[in-house]
Parts: C-alpha cells; sequence; structure tokens
C-alpha cells in the first residue's frame, strides 16, 4: 500500500491527480442561541437545510445575525474546495475549477487556500457568500449568496488541462447555466477521466435534469433526503435507479453515519460519538477521505469506515480548524486494518 505522501511530487508539480468544479463561497460561520432569532421574510431557513437567498435578504440576514449571533470563523468553502482540501491534506495535487470574484472576498479566499492548485478559478464579478449557522440543535444552517454575473462558462475552463488529471469531482453551483457547463465538460472528458457528484440540495431539488450529469460517473454521494428528491420516489428505488447511472452511491446519514451501495453488495459505517461545535463541511471530509483511499485502491468497505470516522472528528472545530491531516487520516485506516484483521 502506497502511503499517503507520494514520492516524486515535485517531479510532477503541474500535474493535477483531481479537480473538485463547483461553487466557491466564502464561509461566514455564526452561532446563535436559537435558530429562530435569525429568521428573515423569504428565507426558510431549517436545522440542516440549504437555501439559496437573494440579495434583498443578504442585508437583513446580516443585521438579524449581528443582532442575536456570534461570528466563530471566516473560512473558505464549497463542498468542491473542502473536499479537494481535504485530499491535498492527504498528499494528492488537488486543483479548483470554479469563479471568484475580482473583489476583496475573493483575494480573502485565495489567501486562505493552502496546498490547492487554483490557476482554475476564474476572477470576475462578485465573490459568493455563505452564511452558516449554528443553533441549539447543532446542524448548520446555510444561506448562499450567489452573484448572477459570476456563472462558470464552458469556454473559461481548460479542458486539456482537466483531461490531464485523474478524476474530476463536481458539486453544485446555484446556476443552472453553470450546470449546462459541467454537463458539456463530463461529455468531452467522460472517456479520458472517471468522475464523482455531490449534487447538494440545490441540484437535487431540480431532479431529473441532473442525470445527466449523473450517468456513467463512478461515486455518488448523496443524503437521503437528496436522493429521493432527486429520482422522485423512496430511498429503496432511488438508490437502484442511482445504481444504473452510478458505479458506487455513498450515502451520507449524519449522525447515524454512512451507507455504501454497488450493485450486489451493500455495507454501513457508524460514526464516532463526538461532542461536535459545527457540522460544516463534514461530508465534504467524507467525501474527499472516500476519494483519496478509493484512488489508492482500497476497499470501498474499508475506505467508508475510515471517511465515516474522519468526518466524525471534523465537527470539532468551526469551518476547516478540525479537518483530519494526512497522518490522523494514516492513522484511521490504520486502525482500521487492525480492526479488520481481529474479526
Amino acid at each position: 500500500m502506497a502511503p499517503l505522501k507520494r514520492k516524486g511530487a515535485k517531479d510532477r508539480r503541474k500535474v493535477i491527480d483531481i479537480y473538485g468544479i463547483g461553487a466557491l463561497n466564502l464561509d461566514f460561520i455564526y452561532e446563535v442561541s436559537r435558530l429562530r432569532d435569525v429568521s428573515v421574510p423569504g428565507l426558510n431557513l431549517t436545522h440542516g437545510g440549504e437555501v439559496v437567498g437573494s440579495s434583498a435578504a443578504l442585508a437583513a440576514l446580516r443585521g438579524a445575525l449581528d443582532r442575536a449571533g456570534t461570528l466563530k470563523k471566516v473560512s473558505p468553502g464549497g463542498s468542491a474546495s473542502n473536499t479537494c482540501h481535504v485530499l491535498a491534506l492527504m498528499g494528492y495535487r488537488a486543483g479548483l475549477v470554479g469563479v471568484l470574484g475580482r473583489d476583496g472576498p475573493g483575494d480573502r479566499y485565495l489567501d486562505a487556500v493552502k496546498g490547492v492548485d487554483t490557476e482554475g478559478v476564474v476572477r470576475k464579478g462578485r465573490t459568493g457568500l455563505a452564511y452558516i449557522i449554528n443553533g441549539e440543535q447543532r446542524d448548520r444552517s446555510i444561506v448562499v449568496f450567489a452573484d448572477p454575473g459570476s456563472e462558470l462558462l464552458e469556454t473559461e475552463v481548460d479542458e486539456t488541462r482537466l483531461a490531464s488529471s485523474r478524476w474530476i469531482h463536481m458539486t453544485s453551483f446555484v446556476s443552472p447555466r453553470c450546470l449546462e457547463t459541467q454537463m458539456r465538460l463530463k461529455h468531452a472528458l467522460r472517456e479520458r477521466v472517471a468522475f464523482s457528484v455531490d449534487p447538494g440540495e440545490i441540484y437535487a431539488a431540480m431532479g431529473r435534469e441532473v442525470e445527466p450529469l449523473l450517468a456513467g460517473i463512478e461515486v455518488l454521494f448523496t443524503s437521503q433526503k437528496e436522493i429521493e428528491a432527486l429520482f422522485g420516489c423512496g430511498l429503496d428505488e432511488a438508490v437502484r435507479k442511482a445504481l444504473g447511472l452510478a458505479k458506487c452511491v455513498v450515502l451520507k446519514r449524519g449522525r447515524q453515519g454512512a451507507a455504501l451501495f454497488m450493485e450486489g453488495f451493500s455495507c454501513a459505517a457508524a460514526t464516532d460519538s463526538v461532542d461536535g461545535v459545527d457540522n460544516t463541511g463534514a461530508g465534504d471530509v467524507l467525501n474527499g477521505v472516500f476519494l483519496g483511499l478509493y484512488l489508492r485502491g482500497v476497499e470501498p468497505a474499508l475506505a467508508l469506515q475510515v471517511a465515516t470516522r474522519a468526518a466524525s472528528s471534523s465537527i470539532k472545530g468551526y469551518g476547516r480548524d478540525a479537518y483530519p491531516d494526512g497522518g490522523t487520516i494514516e492513522g484511521l485506516y490504520e486502525d482500521m486494518l487492525v480492526h479488520q484483521r481481529k474479526r
């Protein structure tokens, strides 16, 4: 089994192992006593939910958070970016493709990104903002504010660079036009690069419109709520339909852990008991660790066990503060190997 930090990395400086393509948001992470204390007309805030906010709601939400909340962290975010951050911690060469504004938040985002290639990031419009609100149930509520002028266009993406990678991980944008860009890129590169997709609530709400993005991918990362929305049916039937499109389905269950489905095989993994402060990005940590081990050839069931434990540990800090590093992930992997041998 190769180590997470691969030899020869300096000689392969320009070769990217995996690209993440998705919305890039600067995250503002707040604590509130009760979620209802920051309720704003037009925003349906729910524990564990994600909504898109209008520009009119932005000032009202900021005012409510200034009155009733405490800002804990400002951090680079976005599901694809979080996943790539984890892969970089594991020793992979990861790169981002997305849009940041030519503004202060965009500069702040890039200054905070460590170890990830950002040559594929387009600078235009205004940077997307995400307000992460942790309330009484310790299950974050997310409000995303995206600039309509910051859509990722196919002409802005270097397909040649993407084609030289091993893997592309796609996550949601707010704009349907960005989804079209992702679909076209996937169609152009599907014979040369492997793909995974985490649709999140935004793409899941689009239902069958997203199916072309899922067709022929290696891994679909999703939750029960999302997969049922994607396919318009109950969990068992939704998983069956998903396996008609993806080789592997990883179902994220929050505090209940995760499950994995492949043709003729399924398994589950439990979480560790952790007193968490912020579960923002825990699912992205699971994605990153699973993909990092999967790319190493680790059996999917074992990769899921390690990834689930890594995700549990990530909620002990705000934003990316508690994400496990490569050494910690390697230790979890070795522990799970020992546990398997004792069975």
